[in-house]
């Protein structure tokens, strides 16, 4: 079951407009090093390269980019790369590609490097059928395009924002504890919308499994605990199809410790939020 809009392709326009935004922070056009040594016009071919293997993600950041210039050669996204393959070679005005180098290679460094993460992740989760699952933990400015990394990548994107699903934690009911009241109203006001509850404890997951939530998110249960909690879940009359989250303390070194039957997906914030980039360099010809 796939909850959410997936984030399949970047928008050209909307990347044309973030870039644009990027450029204008760096001061591109002002580029006093590049427009000082720089007094002829010169076309040269620059060239993109892996410096490691990895998964790449930014076809359409290079397109909109470098628009001036002639794309001889580029990589499609999801690409798995090798240490030393070209990624594209683009060919135009050498003050062009050095002014507008380091915001390309930045954003190219850190989708590939959501894109490698989670692919390396999905990879451990496909043989249990469990969705891998990004969330809101993404760098402001960047969702859209951190999530289309994720799903680069073969992850599955979660709410994109705050209007896609409703999501009931603790804090929302201070000064409301009637959780089934709670949930109830929000089925009744937002008709067709995900509403998931978290948990953390079996005394909140008795009183979810009575409302009318379609999903549970169990945050930081043991791995221990879980196989009992999700036969309970699936054996109750409201849980048979109740979509089945996990969070909360789950790393590249315990995923499968949680990758329990009956689970549906494993929701990790790492997969945007703490990430090594990739890295790729230019090298102009």
């Amino acid at each position: 079951m796939i909850r959410h809009k997936q984030i399949t392709k970047l928008n050209p326009k909307l990347v044309e407009k973030k870039l644009q935004e990027f450029f204008n922070e760096d001061n591109i056009s002002e580029d006093i090093t590049t427009n000082t040594i720089l007094q002829e016009r010169k076309a040269v071919e620059a060239h993109f390269v892996a410096k490691e293997e990895m998964v790449f993600a930014g076809k359409e950041i290079i397109n909109q980019g470098f628009k001036e210039c002639f794309i001889i050669s580029l990589k499609n996204d999801g690409a798995h790369l090798k240490a030393g393959e070209t990624i594209a070679e683009v060919s135009g005005p050498i003050e062009v590609i050095l002014k507008k180098e380091r915001v390309i290679l930045n954003l190219l460094q850190r989708l590939s490097g959501i894109a490698t993460k989670t692919n390396m992740l999905v990879k451990k989760l496909e043989k249990y059928n469990i969705q891998l699952l990004d969330t809101r933990k993404t760098t402001p400015g960047l969702r859209e395009f951190e999530k289309f990394a994720v799903s680069v990548g073969g992850g599955i994107n979660h709410r994109f924002s705050l209007k896609d699903a409703v999501m009931i934690k603790d804090n929302h009911l201070i000064g409301s504890s009637n959780l089934k009241e709670t949930v109830d109203n929000a089925a009744t006001l937002n008709p067709g919308k995900d509403i998931q509850v978290e948990v953390d404890t079996h005394k909140q997951l008795e009183e979810a499994l009575e409302t009318k939530a379609t999903s549970i998110l169990l945050d930081n249960f043991s791995p221990k605990s879980l196989p009992e909690t999700i036969k309970h879940i699936r054996s109750h009359k409201n849980g048979s199809n109740i979509y089945i989250e996990l969070s909360g303390g789950i790393n590249s070194n315990n995923i499968e410790e949680y990758c329990i039957k009956g689970v549906d997906g494993i929701s990790m914030g790492a997969l945007t939020h703490n990430i090594k980039s990739k890295d790729i360099s230019l090298d102009l010809k």
